[in-house]
């Protein structure tokens, strides 16, 4: 087993996940640590939540195009930012010191989920968490994350492979958004927030501990017939007004 603090079984927060802090990890380090994880999911173990904090790190999905970077990788490493290209979907994003940075290593097929049901319920959770810590949290038609009306708040890019996830959301919380200047995030020309932006001053924990029961019940609810009902129809979460002050 990999080293992490895991949600006690007997915790009232407990979910059908297992629940692992990792801290401070290179971004290379905790790709290892999903595919140990995928490995132990593929063999029948439980579906697992990683948590993690990256140093500064900007990731090039698959979608990326190359105008999405404004800096060169010399420029980068002068300001000490790394950039790695990645497997995920999605396009270029930015990772720092407090972010909150989730992979859900989740057996899809088990479940009876698809990819689309899949970044439904991951949006889903984020949202009600969100909007639970009286953040206006919403979804775009054609687009995937969260947003407020200050900006983007939760980048979400995943890779499938033999029906287990990887990779998975980063939602800003108090850390700096200095790093996103150097990069136009997702290819969208629109501007980044954080909780802290916002006003925000809770504890980064409580956020951690109600995503992963989020999580966990909107992965319960999109595996049921019209279950994702049960979490909140796309829609609902729509804002047409986007980019009006908070």
């Amino acid at each position: 087993m990999h080293p992490a603090n895991d949600l006690s079984p007997g915790d009232s927060t407990a979910t059908a996940l297992l629940v692992r802090r990792l801290g401070r990890r290179s971004y290379a380090d905790a790709c290892a640590l999903q595919e140990r994880a995928a490995a132990t999911v593929q063999r029948g173990g439980a579906d697992e939540l990683l948590y993690v904090e990256h140093a500064p790190v900007i990731t090039l999905g698959r979608g990326a195009a190359p105008e999405q970077l404004l800096a060169s990788a010399a420029e980068l490493a002068a300001v000490g930012i790394t950039l790695v290209e990645t497997d995920r979907g999605g396009g270029a994003t930015f990772h720092g010191p407090g972010q909150l940075v989730g992979y859900p290593v989740i057996d899809l097929r088990r479940r009876g989920i698809g990819v689309r049901a899949y970044l439904r319920a991951l949006e889903g959770a984020l949202v009600a968490v969100l909007r639970g810590a009286d953040i206006d949290a919403f979804v775009r038609p054609g687009l995937t994350g969260a947003w407020t009306r200050r900006g983007k708040i939760v980048a979400i890019g995943v890779a499938v492979r033999r029906g287990i996830t990887r990779h998975g959301f980063a939602l800003n919380v108090y850390n700096d958004l200095s790093g996103f200047d150097r990069i136009v995030p997702c290819g969208l020309n629109e501007p980044v927030t954080s909780l802290q932006e916002l006003g925000w001053t809770g504890d980064a924990e409580s956020l951690r501990l109600g995503t992963a029961v989020a999580l966990d019940r909107a992965l319960t609810a999109a595996a049921r017939p019209h279950g994702f009902a049960a979490i909140g129809r796309r829609a609902a979460w729509s804002a047409p007004a986007y980019g009006a002050r908070a």
